[in-house]
This record gives C-alpha cells, sequence and structure tokens, in this order.
C-alpha cells in the first residue's frame, strides 16, 4: 500500500527537482529520499525517475502521477482550510428564533456585526412567536432561542440577558410628548393600541390600568411593539412597550416617555438541552452579550 511518507517525498522530489533538495525540505538524508523512492516504484511496479548520470529525469508516467498527487494535497489543503475554520467558528449553520422585541431590533445588530467576523457561515434568523420558539425548543430543533415569556422545560437551558424598563409611545405632536414621566390617569380615554388578548404583557398592562380604575379606548390590537410604535407615528394611538422598538422608532417622529408604575420586561436566551453545544452558538451569545453590555442593556 502505497503511504503518504511515499507520496510526500515523490512530490517535494517532483517539485524541488533533485533528491538532494526534497530531502533538505523534508528534513532528512538524501538517501534516506532515494529510499523512499525506491520503496514507491516497489508498490506501483513501474519505475518514476530515470537515473542519468547520478540524476533522476521523471519518467511520463511519474508526470501523470504527479498531477493526481497533487490534486489529493490540494484536497487535503481545503480539509486543512475546513477544520480550521469550524476551530475558529468561521464556518457551520446557526438557526436562531427570537420574538420581535429582539428579533427586529437588538439582534440586527448584533448579526450584523457578527457577518464580518464570520463570513462563511450559514444562519436561519426567523422572528416567532414565543409559543413557537417553545415547541422549537422542545423540539430540538433550534440553536437559540429568545423571548422575554418565562418558560420552563427540561429540553432546554435558558438565562438571563437584559431587563428593560417599559415605555408609553406617543405621535410626536401628542399632548403628553413633553412629560417627563407618563401615568395610567394621564391616559384616561386615550386610543390605546393594545397587545392580543393570549399575551402576557396584555395582562401585566391591563392590569396596572383595571387596578387605578383608568378606562381606554381599546380600539386597535398589534402583534408587537413594532406595530404599535409604527401606528402610534402615524397619530393613531398611543402604547406601552419595550424600549427596544421604541428607541429604534424614533426617527419616525414619536414620543418616547418614561411609564410609571414600572412595567419590567425579561429577556432570555435558550438553547436545546440535548443537542451538542454550537461553536457558532457560543460566538453569537458572546457577541450579543458584549453588545448588550456596550448599549447599557444588560
Amino acid at each position: 500500500m502505497i503511504t503518504s511518507r511515499q507520496l510526500e517525498a515523490f512530490r517535494a522530489t517532483m517539485s524541488h527537482g533533485t533528491v538532494t533538495a526534497a530531502a533538505e525540505r523534508l528534513g532528512v538524508s538524501q538517501p534516506a529520499v532515494s529510499k523512499i523512492l525506491a520503496g514507491l516504484e516497489h508498490e506501483i511496479g513501474y519505475p518514476l525517475f530515470m537515473r542519468i548520470k547520478r540524476r533522476l529525469a521523471p519518467t511520463s508516467e511519474a508526470r501523470l502521477l504527479e498531477a493526481e498527487v497533487t490534486r489529493l494535497y490540494h484536497s487535503l489543503e481545503q480539509v486543512t482550510a475546513v477544520a480550521r475554520e469550524i476551530r475558529e467558528r468561521q464556518v457551520g449553520d446557526l438557526l436562531i428564533c427570537s420574538t420581535p422585541a429582539l428579533g427586529r431590533t437588538v439582534l440586527p445588530d448584533v448579526l450584523a456585526s457578527f457577518m464580518k467576523r464570520h463570513a462563511k457561515a450559514h444562519i436561519g434568523f426567523h422572528v416567532r412567536s414565543s409559543t413557537y420558539i417553545n415547541q422549537k425548543m422542545i423540539d430540538q430543533q433550534i440553536d437559540l432561542g429568545f423571548s422575554m415569556m418565562p418558560f420552563e422545560h427540561p429540553s432546554m437551558v435558558a438565562e438571563e440577558l437584559s431587563r428593560a424598563t417599559a415605555v408609553c409611545v406617543l405621535p410626536g405632536d401628542h399632548r403628553l410628548a413633553r412629560r417627563k414621566v407618563i401615568r395610567p390617569a394621564d391616559l384616561r380615554g386615550e386610543r390605546f393600541l393594545s397587545f392580543p388578548l393570549d399575551g402576557r404583557m396584555r395582562h401585566l398592562i391591563d392590569a396596572v390600568f383595571e387596578q387605578e380604575r383608568i378606562e381606554r379606548q381599546l380600539q386597535i390590537d398589534v402583534y408587537s411593539s413594532a406595530e404599535a410604535c409604527a401606528l402610534a407615528a402615524r397619530g393613531l394611538g398611543v402604547s406601552i412597550v419595550e424600549p427596544f422598538t421604541a428607541r429604534d422608532y424614533r426617527r419616525e417622529g414619536i414620543a418616547v416617555v418614561p411609564f410609571e408604575p414600572r412595567i419590567r420586561y425579561l429577556f432570555r436566551a435558550m438553547r436545546p438541552r440535548y443537542r451538542k453545544p454550537s461553536r457558532l452558538a457560543d460566538a453569537f451569545l458572546d457577541a450579543l452579550r458584549a453588545h448588550l453590555k456596550a448599549k447599557g442593556l444588560s
């Protein structure tokens, strides 16, 4: 059987032209290279070099073999490069699912810088509901999930990423736009952009107004903070949302005012317990934590 050592000696001799140069390249003696080449010729059953005045001249068969060996080494170099990229977390697949609050604000910023350092990675990035993400996590079908819904299950591991305080968003020309703080009584009778009835934040926000017996016009329901901010920017109502989306929508002319009593948002990262940890997922989480810390959001 042909050995890698024989092919290495053959390739070095063909590349450098002499056994002496090949020996220097390989860090062995000239007789050792000659012996290795003789063994290769014996293995394949035909000569690779003609001995002419103490020099080796490659045969036509040697030229044919050299082309194949070169392709082999090129393939090995590609494998080595891919292995290095995997070690350095440059390549791989990463499937991320997030609820809108992070998926339409913070995570795209992190992903933009992440892809500059991991340009060969294949990323799946989906914005979905907490219910969808939780089920995919239970089924071990995603690498990372981001949500603000409290959820525990033996099939997943969760960590707290950020705590944030809700804010009130209003049209830029609203009578309350310049307030330093807005309270439930200030929104009495206002057209209020509410979240779906089955959502956790809907219950938290409604409880604040019910406790103080403040009535609002609950005329429009929205799916997420992004829709609430978009409609507020168009004068269709006011809302209580998480601050990440509100910050991004300032450029559309909405007013963002602190709201009291405070309503807390807890954002969490989830990983499947029974899937082998992804090096890319580790790298993405590190980048996200650094981003949140730099922005004062952790």
